[in-house]
């Protein structure tokens, strides 16, 4: 599974951390017993356990109150408040049965006729009694009101080699194991001694009023109540707030009430970026656009550009094609430069319009935190596009061509490129000649490198040149004298004819 998939499905479910924890015990008691562990990590003359003391202890256990932990939730008035304990009336519950959950779990007295939501412990018959928690409140009872699955809450006295070392209200003394302190691995546990901190009661030492407690399975439990709560009241097109919990190359992982979205780096910002640390850090406080929800792969898909100001809009009407504008630019690429023209808008500046010589490479036209001034070649404010031009700014070096290099003038020009039937050579950016491996000698040329060799300046004499299409013949054997063909022909002289008869009229 990978990351993405890993993120969007969560993390263990509460019954693949049970056993974990049951085999990480069973790992460190080796020859022991859950008492030996308990007794290792929480006294400091650890007692031996022996056979009398475990048949002792396990017929405790039978004595202590059992009843299957639910923890389904449950919508209950409160009926009244006798001692320590407050009843309720749970909403569609037997009537024979009475709900009771123990007062400490309220930060304060709660009002009579008052509807909360509780969550169910255990049902005794027996007793009549239904067990209630406050949802996601703290047990902070007596040894009989604790069981597996109650959340309790301690503070940390000490930290050791194998986990954490907690005690309660009343003496009572619990131990956390390192690996059931937190969802993510935990590098430093020194950090939570003397933190008060809520975790689940995974086994009991009612002997010895000690047990063993992971806040990592509090964690998951409140982490899928909330996700519950999100998914039941967010839907698409919603704005709310999260936390950045993780960052990826991709993007980042958004917790937004229990649910991680993905806030890809695509949809972060109007302006482009090169890496979501650019925008948000772990721990930041975002509010988020929810783009989509799927219910079913449980994966949600974020926006944080989609609820700021669209720079694009800011443009429309003000710049249009033709338009002559000043840009930066921003990043360099094989196939042209980008040009940032104002704060979120950029736009593409191939290498086709870079420069009139056809042969440029984009980093020898321009260079990153350049500032260049260009004419706007098209513009789409739907698609977020706009392409300039750099060369249309410099001038074109062919008008005025046919003047410049008239026909049999001699030229200087660099040879570029060099090809089976001759050479190109360059006059000025832009302008190019071919010189045909017929005009390179006088004699027979079998091989154009023979001859001529790139980057070498010569002087050429001009054959023809072609304004409209952008056309220059070149000679190199008719440098020293033109031949009879480039000489421009001279006037026709033809013979004078004279008459010595006399003329009408008289005239001789």
């Amino acid at each position: 599974m990978n990351d993405i998939q890993k993120s969007f499905n969560g993390d263990l479910a509460p019954d693949k951390i049970s056993e974990e924890l049951d085999k990480e015990l069973a790992l460190a008691m080796s020859e022991g017993s859950i008492e030996d562990i308990m007794e290792q990590a929480l006294a400091p003359t650890p007692p031996q356990a022996d056979e009398t003391s475990n048949e002792s202890q396990e017929g405790e256990e039978d004595q202590a109150p059992r009843g299957p932990v639910s923890f389904k939730s449950r919508r209950g008035r409160i009926q009244s408040i006798s001692g320590d304990d407050v009843f309720i009336q749970l909403h569609g519950s037997d009537q024979h049965l009475q709900a009771v959950v123990p007062l400490v779990q309220f930060e304060r007295t709660p009002r009579i006729g008052s509807i909360m939501d509780f969550l169910i412990n255990r049902v005794n018959e027996a007793e009549g009694l239904i067990y209630l928690s406050r949802e996601g409140a703290a047990c902070g009872a007596t040894w009989d009101q604790i069981r597996k699955g109650s959340i309790i809450e301690a503070r940390v006295t000490a930290s050791n080699k194998g986990g954490l070392e907690l005690e309660m209200s009343g003496n009572i003394k619990a131990f956390m194991p390192a690996s059931q302190i937190d969802i993510e691995h935990t590098e430093d546990i020194d950090t939570f001694v003397g933190q008060k901190i809520k975790a689940v009661v995974h086994d009991i030492d009612r002997r010895n009023k000690k047990m063993v407690v992971s806040r990592r399975r509090f964690l998951e439990q409140e982490k899928a109540r909330l996700e519950e709560i999100t998914w039941a009241k967010v839907k698409e097109g919603d704005t709310v707030e999260g936390k950045v919990a993780r960052l990826m190359p991709y993007g980042a992982f958004v917790n937004i009430g229990g649910v991680d979205g993905l806030l890809h780096i695509a949809d972060m910002s109007h302006t482009r970026i090169n890496s979501p640390e650019e925008v948000v850090q772990v721990g930041l406080t975002v509010s988020v656009k929810i783009l989509s929800m799927d219910k079913e792969t449980r994966k949600v898909r974020l926006g944080l550009k989609q609820i700021q100001a669209d720079p694009w809009d800011t443009i429309q009407g003000s710049i249009h094609v033709g338009d002559h504008i000043t840009g930066v630019v921003t990043r360099i690429a094989d196939f042209g430069a980008f040009i940032k023209l104002e704060q979120g808008i950029e736009a593409l500046l191939p290498v086709s319009e870079m420069s009139w010589n056809r042969r440029i490479r984009p980093a020898d036209a321009v260079q990153e935190g350049q500032t260049v001034r260009v004419s706007v070649l098209s513009v789409d404010l739907e698609k977020h596009r706009m392409s300039v031009s750099l060369k249309s700014e410099l001038g074109d070096p062919w008008t005025g061509a046919e003047v410049k290099y008239a026909r049999n003038e001699l030229v200087e020009a660099t040879v570029k490129s060099i090809t089976d039937f001759g050479a190109f050579a360059q006059l000025e950016p832009g302008v190019e000649g071919l010189v045909h491996i017929s005009e390179l000698s006088s004699k027979r040329v079998n091989n154009v490198e023979d001859v001529v060799k790139i980057d070498q300046k010569m002087q050429f004499r001009v054959l023809e040149c072609d304004e409209e299409n952008r056309k220059i013949r070149l000679s190199l054997k008719q440098v020293e004298e033109p031949t009879a063909q480039t000489q421009a022909p001279e006037p026709s002289k033809r013979p004078v004819l004279k008459f010595n008869f006399p003329l009408k009229g008289g005239i001789e």
